[in-house]
């Protein structure tokens, strides 16, 4: 799954009626419950509880066609990643499917605009990185991308091998010296080639996070040419061979990963309730929030993943609220229930291209005492007064 296929899912239009179907389904075969197509089992249940809670009329017709299309696409699939989701719009004939590398828990929804929240929970948890690999004349590059790691590149400087040079004795130290300071510069020149191609990785892959792996001599080295903004990229370092495997280099990265994952969390979050108490561009709670988004004043989502509540939405223009009224506040239609508007906040945010980030661990907690979900506000922003 890449980043732009997620996009790509967003920007299609929400629909006037029901009419579009998402499906979620853990395909993970180290599971017992998934071996011998029992993922298949599990998708039928979900469809019969769908149509169960329908009531016959025009929608049950487009959701048949819908459910009927899944179950043959994924009768015939072959499970290569530990997810998959699918989805369907009746509307345009509209047919998607995206393989995972994330388990992910089994949901189906028949709506009138596509559940992407957890494909959106996904690209921050699992934002994509790089790792860096070097030594003296050698740079492997890994590209890591929602837990599974490509080897980008293996090449050799063109400077050639180095050494180090141990003196003899007093009658050689001078020559020993002038071997050695030869040896580290060309050390320096080599490390050189390396940033330059370290820059049209992070340049090409739109990388924001590096891992450097190597001995602790060299990647020493290697800081000292690193400009300000690569270096800002560097989320660790570790100790790392450079005969490992691919996957051994992701075993050793994944943990450094992940806590700087969780490290930035808690500062958002830190920052989201300090600004909002004093005032400044953040709000938290949800009707703080939803009146944000409604205003399209949000630049960055901020929210708990166990955060869930219900509200209402528009029919016609889409905005949302805490609680029932008898029409919308910005353009006087209708409006219905929704089982969770936070989803609806999220994938509302990431269609007028805001930022999203999504909190666990103590970070959601932290959270909580804000009501699960807060905002950084746009700077400059149209008014949009209800009416």
């Amino acid at each position: 799954m890449k980043r732009e296929d997620v996009f790509a899912l967003f920007s299609r239009p929400d629909r006037k009626r029901r009419c579009t179907l998402s499906v979620y389904l853990n395909v993970d075969q180290s599971q017992h419950d998934n071996l011998n197509r029992g993922f298949e089992r599990q998708l039928k249940e979900m469809a019969s509880s769908l149509r169960r809670s329908l009531k016959e009329g025009p929608e049950t017709e487009g959701l048949a066609s819908a459910l009927h299309r899944v179950a043959d696409f994924v009768s015939a699939y072959t499970p290569e990643g530990r997810g998959l989701a699918v989805f369907v719009d009746e509307a345009d004939g509209f047919f998607a499917r995206r393989e995972l590398a994330f388990p992910v828990t089994n949901q189906i929804r028949w709506d009138r605009e596509l559940l992407l929240q957890p494909l959106a929970n996904a690209l921050d948890q699992f934002e994509d990185y790089g790792i860096v690999l070097i030594d003296r004349t050698k740079l492997r590059l890994f590209h890591v991308q929602q837990d599974k790691i490509e080897e980008v590149l293996y090449t050799e400087a063109r400077g050639g091998r180095t050494r180090h040079v141990k003196s003899t004795g007093p009658d050689h130290a001078e020559s020993s010296n002038h071997n050695q300071r030869r040896a580290d510069n060309q050390i320096r020149a080599n490390l050189r080639e390396v940033l330059a191609q370290v820059n049209e990785f992070v340049k090409t892959r739109q990388l924001n996070r590096l891992v450097l792996a190597g001995t602790p001599e060299i990647l020493s080295e290697f800081h000292k040419l690193l400009p300000a903004r690569l270096a800002l990229t560097v989320i660790g370092e570790t100790l790392l061979s450079m005969d490992a495997s691919p996957a051994q280099a992701l075993s050793v990265a994944r943990p450094l990963a992940k806590a700087y994952e969780r490290s930035t969390e808690v500062e958002k979050v830190n920052d989201v309730l300090t600004a909002a108490a004093k005032k400044g561009k953040a709000v938290v709670g949800l009707d703080h929030v939803l009146e944000a988004v409604n205003s399209d004043r949000v630049w960055e989502l901020i929210y708990s993943n166990e955060f869930v509540a219900p509200g209402f939405e528009c029919a016609e223009c889409a905005a949302l609220f805490m609680s029932s009224t008898s029409s919308c506040a910005y353009c006087g239609s209708g409006v219905q229930p929704v089982s969770n508007v936070v989803e609806r906040v999220v994938e509302h945010a990431l269609r007028k291209q805001a930022k999203v980030e999504v909190v666990t661990g103590e970070a959601s907690a932290t959270l909580a005492t804000g009501g699960g979900i807060g905002a950084f506000l746009k700077t400059r922003t149209k008014a949009v007064v209800a009416v």
